[in-house]
């Protein structure tokens, strides 16, 4: 008799902390899908410099265009449209890091030294 008292509370335990992890995970799920919206984005901006050397805002808008994002658990996704704003984001995260430069021409990749 005790030991299925034991059985219940334990199962009851499991149950609860699954719980709390699952609703934890949906309060940070947007935030997640924008950070990684972000590095998406970032990623694709680098490696179109690599093959440009030189982009202008509006090049690095039309690479931005359509960029999905979505969590593998999950299955919302956030989808840009209009990348006008995230390409201004993602202008100024990549010049605070020191990653690009502005030129009179556009924005090139900051060559680094080794």
């Amino acid at each position: 008799m005790l030991i299925n008292l034991f059985y219940i509370l334990l199962f009851a335990i499991a149950t609860v902390i699954i719980y709390i992890w699952g609703m934890k995970k949906e309060q940070s799920k947007e935030k997640e899908l924008v950070d990684n919206l972000y590095k998406k984005s970032e990623k694709i901006v680098i490696k179109s410099f690599k093959q440009n050397k030189t982009l202008s805002r509006k090049d690095i808008e039309n690479e931005l265009t359509n960029v999905k994002s979505s969590l593998f658990y999950s299955k919302h996704k956030l989808v840009i449209k209009n990348p006008s704003h995230l390409a201004k984001i993602i202008i100024g995260n990549l010049l605070n890091n020191g990653t690009i430069i502005k030129t009179t021409n556009g924005y090139t990749l900051k060559y680094k030294s080794k």
